[in-house]
């Protein structure tokens, strides 16, 4: 009776550190959530906040590094923001978009032979981010290294641009300079901001 006595009681233990862990990683992801709506709302030190505490209750919460580190790059926290990315792309190497806002701070450190292999790596990873491709265009135009550069941008309308209709519009007189440079714009590093559904 002894023994059957212990394993239940190790049972309840376990499964009572199960529900708190839990409990916990809900408390986390709320609070990873409310920095993502604060940061679509433009409100970046609040946003900054709500992940801090994310990361408070849970340290290894990936998303949440990843999200800290594009806040920090959209405050201009370049050097901040390169650790946050190595931080996410620790806890998860798999991980896309850490190694795109690694690529970014780094373009921004003027770093940007580092930058190039973190945006590969994120091309690697998920070849259809359209922002590893913005980072790896960046990067190789930075080194000079025009030709592959464009090459890379080619890669990027073709990833933004609405896919093609059956009916072809009647050709303008003008040309657009650059017809991808608004949906540039419109990507806004959105790859850091992602809502987690519980």
């Amino acid at each position: 009776m002894k023994s059957t006595t212990v394993i239940a009681l190790t049972f309840l233990l376990l499964t009572a550190g199960v529900v708190c862990a839990a409990a916990i990683s809900l408390q986390a992801i709320d609070a990873y959530n409310q920095g993502v709506d604060l940061a679509e709302e433009g409100k970046f030190s609040e946003a900054l906040s709500a992940v801090d505490q994310a990361l408070a209750m849970d340290p290894n919460f990936t998303l949440a590094w990843v999200t800290r580190a594009g806040i920090l790059t959209a405050t201009g926290n370049f050097t901040e923001a390169l650790e946050a990315s190595d931080r996410a792309v620790a806890l998860n190497p798999n991980q896309s978009e850490a190694w795109t806002n690694r690529a970014s701070a780094l373009i921004q450190l003027d770093r940007n032979t580092e930058a190039l292999e973190s945006a590969d790596r994120a091309i690697e990873i998920d070849p259809r981010l359209s922002e590893a491709w913005i980072d790896r265009a960046t990067a190789l135009s930075n080194l000079n290294r025009t030709e592959e550069a464009n090459e890379a941008l080619q890669m990027v309308r073709f990833l933004t641009e609405p896919p093609a209709t059956t009916t072809t519009p009647a050709p303008s007189p003008t040309k657009s300079p650059l017809p991808w440079v608004a949906g540039l714009a419109a990507l806004g590093g959105a790859a850091w901001l992602a809502r987690i559904k519980r």
